[in-house]
């Protein structure tokens, strides 16, 4: 009886090992039907506009797959894509719903002044549990804004990863689409150059893999552009806005050849009709570029113009806060001379002609006696006490009456 139980159960337990392999493999393959499931729950959310329920079901279907085959595994492809491409659209969302929200607020300067300044009084502002409790909301908001983004940005690489990996045109083709949307991510949080590096990646896997007639090549573009713009690169943005504007022209043209020779489907008529609406926004777009970099341009030359501006003598002093060389020589050619009556005269100071004694002609000289010289000698020598301005003058007189004089004894 023993060997008949013994035997009985160990034929038991060989029948339940292949029982629990397929009902293992039957879990597996709900997880997957179910992963489906609810990625396809989620695209309707998104086509409706309830971003929020998108990414909750996004993330259900996220860790429903990375418990089961891996983070990174091919399965989880796109649910991460997805749910980080929702995650953007909500911090996108919820941005815009902070801006619209603080327009009309006051100033926290004005609510502080009407506040009273009495430390006795009790307020929020002295009660150390509330202000703790506010920091930690603040916190926790910030944390939230900036963890959407965060997120979003973690789970687009992952997706990128699981994508670039694989060799066929669809999961290229994707692989292009995470680049584009993490592009977005940096492009919302104001880092620009990584914004434009991963939208420039995105290109050329376009460019390769896609007709020149593609929407996504265009949009593309678009994005190119916008960056360039905020980065004061106008000249090859508006380059992207005119690729953008040819890719979409020749969708058009395409577009009307279909719709006639078929008698012009719905689908064909919507796009041509939506397309039709957003070339008259890419012009703009250009000729903003444009304006913006002409003002560019002629601040820049303004500052050039402003520094680089020639010194002249008349404009600019010299070294030492004097006058130029040439205004030195100009004045000093005019320095007044003292003559020796007591005018004065303007002539040059190298002009010493009226400094040399000229001889006078023997015609010309005054009929002065030995005696009226010998005269003038006594009498200057009999009154030398006298003032000053008299002697003077009789110095004056007497060097010209010794002149005539000895011009006589000669």
């Amino acid at each position: 009886m023993l060997e008949e139980a013994s035997t009985a159960s160990g034929s038991g337990s060989a029948e339940e090992k292949p029982c629990s392999s397929t009902a293992a493999a039957e879990t597996s393959g709900d997880i997957m039907e179910e992963a489906k499931k609810l990625i396809g729950t989620g695209k309707r959310h998104l086509v409706m506009g309830d971003v929020a329920s998108a990414v909750n079901v996004f993330q259900e279907a996220c860790s429903m797959l990375a418990a089961k085959y891996g983070d990174t595994a091919d399965e989880c492809g796109e649910a991460f894509f997805l749910c980080g491409k929702s995650l953007l659209e909500l911090a996108r969302m919820e941005n815009g719903v902070l801006g619209n929200a603080l327009e009309g607020v006051p100033e926290e300067s004005e609510e502080e002044e009407e506040e009273p300044s009495n430390s006795n009084i009790e307020s929020p502002k002295n009660l150390d549990d509330d202000d703790d409790d506010d920091e930690e909301n603040n916190a926790q908001d910030d944390e939230e804004d900036v963890g959407n983004l965060q997120l979003a940005w973690e789970m687009l690489e992952v997706a990128k990863v699981i994508y670039k990996r694989k060799e066929s045109k669809d999961d290229q083709l994707m692989a292009a689409q995470a680049y584009l949307k993490l592009g977005e991510v940096s492009a919302e949080t104001g880092n620009y150059p990584q914004a434009l590096e991963d939208f420039q990646e995105c290109l050329t896997m376009q460019l390769k893999l896609l007709p020149p007639h593609s929407r996504l090549l265009a949009e593309t573009h678009y994005h190119v552009a916008t960056t360039l713009c905020s980065m004061e690169q106008y000249s090859q943005a508006v380059q992207h806005y005119n690729s953008s504007i040819k890719v979409i022209e020749t969708r058009l043209a395409m577009l009307q050849e279909a719709i006639d020779a078929a008698g012009g489907a719905a689908e064909e008529k919507s796009e041509l009709d939506e397309l039709k609406q957003l070339l008259p926004e890419i012009r703009e777009k250009v000729e903003d570029a444009k304006e913006s970099q002409r003002t560019a341009s002629a601040a820049s030359q303004a500052i050039l113009q402003t520094l680089g501006a020639p010194s002249t003598s008349s404009t600019f002093p010299c070294e030492n806060g004097g006058p130029s060389s040439s205004a030195a020589l100009a004045s000093t050619s005019q320095i007044p001379v003292k003559t020796s009556d007591g005018a004065s005269s303007s002539r040059a100071v190298s002009d010493i002609s009226h400094l040399v004694r000229k001889k006078r002609k023997p015609e010309e000289e005054s009929p002065v006696k030995d005696t009226d010289a010998k005269q003038l000698k006594q009498e200057a020598t009999v009154n030398g006490s006298g003032d000053s301005s008299a002697s003077n003058g009789n110095e004056t007189q007497e060097g010209k009456s010794q002149e005539p004089a000895s011009h006589s004894a000669s």
